[in-house]
């Protein structure tokens, strides 16, 4: 009986190993070739359309956009918040009419505006299918200065710049030719400047500046509004600023505290139009007992 078990074992474990014969080589060779072939057969259609979409894409892009005359730049709308001439801006800009409306950089004609000392913003946008907008503001002028500048040939030039709220120089330009655009507003004249920061598109960084422009910029909102019209200002003290007035009023003041000193400056102006005085000079940068020196006041114009 045991040996008739290990005879049937023997017999199973024979069919066993017969269901477990190894496929002849050159059929594995064979079925790894046509994985290999369908394998670089996906990729290449893969790229192939790969390629195809992104020849076909610039194509279209090409002739659809890029090439396309309904997309030409045959408007360009200038606005600006000053009086500079528009083709003044469009000369700065590079534009010239004819170009691909998709094919002008915005970013580099904001960037060349923007380096103008005239100009503080500048956007630029596509407005389809044939206008580039341009929108600016300018840097208002808020005090003039003078600058020197000598030649080669020895000669020294005055040329008349502004400055804006923040110090920035400001050349002068070609104004719009309108009623409006000629001439500018006299505005107050500040001296005592180191000639070498006048350039033009450079921050003057100077203490007395900034309290000179930050007087000019509240003035109209101050006690003296419409009181006292400053036509020249002196920076060139270390702690104090030298006001001349058009009515030839001489006036100093400290660089802090200015809300204080022009309250101080209405009150002194109502004492003289009350005894019919006018200042000649005072100093409002001490704090107490104000030098002041009067003269007669006339009747047609407000005195200080």
């Amino acid at each position: 009986m045991w040996g008739r078990k290990r005879r049937e074992n023997r017999r199973w474990h024979q069919r066993y190993t017969l269901l477990n014969v190894d496929l002849p080589v050159e059929k594995v060779r064979q079925q790894r070739l046509r994985w290999a072939i369908r394998a670089i057969g996906c990729v290449f259609g893969v790229f192939l359309i790969f390629l195809c979409v992104w020849h076909g894409g610039s194509w279209l892009m090409k002739v659809g956009i890029y090439q396309n005359d309904r997309f030409t730049v045959k408007t360009i709308d200038i606005r600006t918040s000053g009086l500079i001439n528009p083709e003044q801006i469009r000369s700065w800009a590079r534009i010239n009419d004819g170009e691909n409306l998709f094919e002008v950089d915005l970013q580099r004609i904001k960037r060349d505006l923007e380096m103008v000392p005239q100009i503080k913003v500048a956007a630029v946008d596509r407005v389809l299918p044939e206008t580039l907008r341009l929108r600016i503001t300018e840097r208002r002028p808020l005090v003039q200065v003078i600058a020197y500048r000598q030649h080669s040939k020895g000669q020294v030039q005055k040329n008349v710049c502004w400055l804006d709220s923040e110090g920035v120089v400001i050349p002068s330009v070609e104004m719009k030719q309108s009623p409006e655009g000629s001439p500018v507003k006299w505005i107050p004249l500040v001296i005592g400047l180191n000639q070498t920061d006048l350039m033009p598109g450079r921050v003057v960084r100077s203490p007395q500046l900034d309290s000179a422009l930050s007087l000019i910029s509240h003035l109209d909102l101050s006690p003296m509004a419409g009181l006292a019209h400053v036509c020249e200002i002196d920076v060139s003290g270390h702690d104090t600023l030298e006001l001349t007035t058009w009515q030839g009023g001489r006036i100093r003041m400290a660089l802090h505290g200015l809300e204080r000193q022009l309250r101080r400056w209405r009150q002194v102006h109502d004492l003289g139009r009350k005894h019919k005085r006018a200042i000649t000079s005072i100093d409002l940068s001490i704090q107490n007992n104000l030098p002041v020196r009067w003269r007669l006041a006339e009747e047609t114009s407000p005195s200080g």
